[in-house]
């Protein structure tokens, strides 16, 4: 019994030292890609330091102001829908408070 406990180490020591030195060698490979960050529209690299996170195709750049005004009017609408709800909620408290 303790010759397959002494097989069953050697093997899970041969194992880690097979991961060990794999990962190393992928930790290696993935030092080597430069600081990047990816369009929002396309997904191509872009410089870290891009703002907004598009890259400069027209394509994108389009895509982008059409998304930013919706956007923009989606927070506006929310914003009124949350105000109308909570004056519906507060003004018959209010109103039996002040009459």
């Amino acid at each position: 019994m303790a010759k397959g406990f002494d097989s069953l180490k050697k093997q899970i020591t041969e194992t880690a030292d097979k991961l060990a030195t794999s990962s190393s060698k992928v930790r290696k490979k993935m030092t080597g890609v430069p600081a990047h960050k990816h369009c929002r529209m396309c997904q191509t690299t872009i410089p870290m330091k891009a703002d907004p996170a598009i890259c400069k195709a027209e394509a994108c750049d389009a895509k982008w102001a059409k998304e930013e005004k919706s956007r923009k009017s989606l927070k506006m609408w929310m914003t009124i829908f949350i105000g109308f709800f909570a004056f519906a909620f507060i003004g018959p408290i209010l109103q039996n408070l002040v009459f």
